[in-house]
């Protein structure tokens, strides 16, 4: 356990400088910022735990308007996909971390989303907000499950990253992320070295779902089930 304590303080330390740095030039240019020192510290991070990374089917994420979904297994799934992203990108995010020293004055000044605890768009004015940013280019991550889920089972789906496409009609790109939870298991502080393997499956045409009674209901099960066959 020293070991993954040094590893968890060179992750605070890591984390503290670029969150200050990603601030100050956030206010000149958030797509740098999120294009270089968020990147390094995804690297970094993965570094410091001794972490391999695999990503397969990179060419199906494009520089354009995307809801990029996600089975959230741990923390490490964030450091992860920050590591190698190459388009400009935004995640949607809890309320509770924009409490956490230096990172939340970070992702709150480059201009990331927030929701209640248990994921849901409760805040219209934050859907609003989210409904037009998204029509200007940004890829935005969404982890349907609304919360971390270490289990192997799937939890339910929350409705809002599907409402969101049917409304702005931007497809979705499901990411698949396998041995996250393996590298800090729940309730543990431990972290085990390990490998991530992320794949990114082609994107579902949210028009093909537009024609039903229910698109938000029928879209959602549709993704649950390429999750479901995937995980």
């Amino acid at each position: 356990m020293i070991i993954s304590y040094i590893k968890w303080f060179l992750i605070a330390i890591t984390t503290i400088i670029l969150a200050i740095l990603a601030t100050i030039v956030s206010f000149v240019s958030p797509k740098f910022a999120t294009l270089t020192l968020v990147k390094i510290w995804g690297k970094l991070i993965l570094l410091i735990s001794f972490v391999k990374l695999e990503v397969r089917g990179l060419e199906n994420i494009k520089d354009k308007p995307t809801i990029i979904m996600y089975n959230h297994k741990s923390f490490y799934d964030i450091f992860s996909f920050a590591s190698f992203m190459k388009i400009d990108w935004r995640a949607m995010m809890k309320k509770e971390l924009l409490k956490i020293p230096f990172f939340g004055q970070a992702v709150r000044v480059m201009g990331h989303y927030f929701v209640a605890r248990d994921g849901s768009f409760a805040d219209r004015r934050e859907v609003i907000k989210i409904l037009k940013k998204i029509k200007n280019g940004k890829a935005i991550f969404i982890a349907p499950e609304g919360t971390r889920n270490p289990d192997k089972e799937l939890l339910e789906f929350k409705d809002g990253g599907f409402f969101i496409s049917t409304k702005t009609k931007v497809n979705i790109v499901p990411m698949i992320i396998k041995g996250a939870d393996n590298v800090v298991m729940k309730n543990s502080l431990k972290i085990n070295p390990g490998t991530i393997i992320i794949k990114i499956l082609p994107e579902i045409e949210v028009e093909d779902f537009l024609s039903h009674d229910e698109p938000v209901s029928k879209l959602k099960d549709h993704v649950f089930s390429i999750f479901n066959n995937n995980i």
